[in-house]
């Protein structure tokens, strides 16, 4: 679900979808029960704005010689009198290996203004490039995507767009019943509040169930989960 998510042409639309939980948080299981890898192998969103449809969001799971492959697709388009005024796409692969992060590629079109990052792990940090600039960041880094169990409980999130860190704040909300595919869910409600402006809603298996954000026209973006 970058894979946070903002509104706006010419603004950064980034979705940043996850599933987290850890210690504590999600109560429906022990830490130790909760495995990093989702219980399904994809999750689909509908992408909403003022109830329309604007657009899809993916993440499909999956192993690659035993690694984790986690693939983040996003279309966006907005149109005014059948005219697309806004588009928005998003492709990303995250390859994880024994809980950490080892590399992470992505591609983006935020309305004309396109990103490219290209990263991987290397004693003990995850280097690369974003548009042919260079960056280190720690080897311990969560991506911004927020499918991750642990994201509730950084304080500093990895942009996967922009290759940025996020400095966030996580409040928890409680428990929150949210309907998934015409069925009620119990869920965990989280807000990260500061770099990046989420509220997401966690299941029991630590799956997104849905994620809300204001845009910077003052619209509400909701992720509702098919």
């Amino acid at each position: 679900m970058d894979s946070p998510i903002g509104y706006g042409r010419r603004g950064a639309l980034a979705i940043m979808g996850g599933a987290f939980a850890a210690a504590g948080l999600l109560r429906a299981k022990p830490t130790a029960a909760i495995e990093l890898v989702p219980q399904e192998d994809s999750w689909r969103f509908l992408v909403l704005r003022h109830g329309n449809v604007i657009g899809e969001h993916r993440f499909d799971f999956s192993r690659r010689n035993g690694d984790l492959v986690v693939e983040v697709t996003i279309d966006i388009a907005v149109t005014l009198l059948g005219i697309t005024v806004f588009r928005f796409t998003h492709r990303a692969e995250e390859v994880w290996r024994d809980g950490r992060l080892q590399s992470l590629i992505s591609a983006t079109d935020d309305d004309g203004r396109l990103w490219r990052v290209k990263s991987a792990y290397s004693e003990g940090a995850l280097r690369g490039t974003v548009n042919d600039v260079g960056f280190d960041v720690s080897g311990f880094v969560i991506p911004a995507s927020l499918w991750h169990r642990d994201t509730p409980q950084t304080q500093v999130l990895f942009g996967t767009i922009d290759g940025r860190t996020k400095v966030v704040k996580t409040e928890d909300l409680g428990e929150e019943a949210v309907t998934v595919a015409g069925r009620p869910v119990q869920t965990r409600h989280f807000r990260l509040t500061g770099e990046i402006e989420r509220d997401v809603w966690y299941g029991p298996d630590c799956d997104i169930a849905q994620v809300t954000f204001p845009a910077p026209d003052g619209s509400l973006i909701t992720l509702e989960r098919q």
